[in-house]
């Protein structure tokens, strides 16, 4: 500080200036006015003195040194600098929605195989449930053509097809269930007696304590309960009909021949039904399938008859068995023939 000089208090621009606009200094052009570095008071550029303080102006050294951009451009070319790293574009990723559906039910199928391994080992405290074995359904084959059969198959399918058929005919039912069907095993025996005259028929049914008489006569059927029942025509009901045709028979294809035989001590010619024979299990059996828990899924008959094609017995069997090889139901029926040409003419009964 001159100490022969009085001090001069800033009071800001000289009146008129605008230290904003016009002045120069920021507008990128030569300067209209110039700073003071002693006062820093503002004066016109050319003037040799600072017209507040008298200080001398001297204008600041011009700085043509190059700012650089960034230090990317400092240091270009040396040893610092980078290498550059070339980044290849990613092909885009394939979308595919089936992947977490996929992966959902992975998961789902190992809770359920984990759950269920749980349970039959008791960890929850609780028996297991009684599941229903699979059932083996076996697929029809496909029948093959038949060779050429003998003389008696012919012979029989005509006797089998005789609606005057003149015999009486034994026929016992079994039925059996296993218990892993209903959850207890059942078995009942049903016996059937019929005499077979010109077309009627006529018969006694005993299933259990239950005895039942029925005739088939022109037509009309008839039926009262043992011992002394009443007689009564029923309409609207399906009888049991032995011969219609018996068996069901009526192709050659339905049975194979098998060779001679000896049944009940009596010498017999041997027949087995084929793939193509479709039985009706009701018909042939005598019982009402429909009712049943499960249906039969396999048949067979094994049919004994003689030179000239008369029936002598008949097994029947219609089966289903579960996976493991368990027979689950069982349908065994036969059909014992005696006094063929015997039987008397079959009349109406009395109704009262």
């Amino acid at each position: 500080m001159d100490m022969g000089m009085e001090p001069e208090i800033d009071t800001g621009p000289e009146p008129g200036l605008d230290s904003g606009l016009d002045s120069g200094l920021d507008s990128g052009t030569s300067p209209r006015y110039v700073r003071c570095r002693r006062c820093h008071g503002v004066f016109e550029a050319g003037l040799p003195n600072c017209s507040r303080c008298g200080t001398a102006y001297v204008a600041p050294a011009a700085d043509t040194a190059e700012i650089p951009d960034s230090y990317a451009d400092v240091y270009q070319g040396t040893e610092f600098m980078a290498p550059l790293v070339t980044v290849s574009a990613r092909p885009p990723a394939r979308r595919s929605s089936m992947a977490p559906i996929l992966v959902m039910g992975a998961v789902l199928v190992i809770a359920a195989a984990v759950l269920s391994g749980m349970v039959l080992a008791g960890v929850f405290g609780v028996a297991p449930p009684t599941h229903r074995p699979a059932v083996i359904i076996a697929a029809t084959p496909t029948p093959s053509p038949s060779p050429t059969q003998p003389p008696v198959v012919a012979k029989t399918l005509v006797q089998l097809a005789d609606p005057n058929l003149n015999v009486h005919v034994s026929i016992r039912t079994t039925l059996s269930i296993n218990a892993r069907v209903t959850g207890h095993s059942t078995s009942t025996i049903q016996n059937v007696e019929v005499d077979c005259a010109n077309g009627n028929e006529a018969g006694t049914d005993q299933s259990g304590s239950i005895s039942t008489e029925w005739r088939l006569v022109n037509g009309t059927y008839y039926v009262r309960q043992l011992p002394s029942g009443t007689w009564n025509a029923r309409v609207g009901i399906t009888p049991f009909i032995v011969l219609s045709p018996l068996f069901s028979l009526n192709e050659s294809r339905q049975v194979s021949y098998l060779g001679p035989d000896e049944i009940n001590g009596v010498s017999a010619e041997k027949l087995e039904s084929t793939a193509w024979w479709a039985p009706d299990i009701g018909h042939v059996s005598g019982l009402d399938v429909a009712t049943l828990t499960l249906s039969p899924q396999h048949t067979l008959l094994d049919l004994w008859v003689a030179s000239d094609g008369t029936p002598i017995y008949a097994s029947f069997r219609a089966w289903t068995d579960a996976s493991d090889g368990t027979n689950l139901l069982d349908i065994r029926t036969t059909y014992t023939f005696v006094n063929r040409g015997w039987i008397a003419p079959i009349p109406s009964p009395t109704i009262k």
